[in-house]
């Protein structure tokens, strides 16, 4: 890696995650959803381009980090984030499994997050359109 590369991990979970940016370009997100006192970490994703240098790292080590100290546990849902909190126990304390019965609930938090995220980048992408939803 170079050391010019200065990548951003910005904070948006007032839309569904966190970013992760090069030279303002969005290059990597990790989806965040909080349940009551957990945040859900259903998905993390890097461009081909960008994959193998640690950016997931980064991602996932901002929203353990901002987790930890809000107070609330992690239940990291994608194989990415599980791997990650199991190779750093700093965070095993709010590390957790999904409880029995749990998973219907998250689910459906997760859905509609990506469903919201969705209709988020359909706005984004076409500013000028402004019909009716469609049901």
């Amino acid at each position: 890696m170079s050391g010019d590369m200065s990548i951003e991990i910005r904070d948006e979970r007032d839309e569904g995650h966190y970013g992760a940016y090069l030279n303002g370009q969005r290059i990597g997100y990790a989806t965040w959803v909080k349940v009551h006192d957990t945040v859900v970490l259903p998905h993390a994703e890097v461009i081909p381009a960008w994959e193998g240098q640690g950016i997931g790292s980064m991602l996932a080590r901002r929203a353990f980090e901002d987790a930890k100290a809000d107070g609330l546990t992690v239940l990291p849902l994608c194989p990415f984030m599980k791997r990650w909190a199991e190779l750093h126990p700093a965070f095993r304390d709010i590390v957790r499994t999904p409880r029995p019965g749990e998973m219907p609930a998250v689910n459906d938090a997760v859905h509609a997050a990506r469903t919201l995220e969705s209709l988020a980048n359909a706005a984004g992408a076409n500013p000028a359109q402004h019909s009716t939803p469609q049901h």
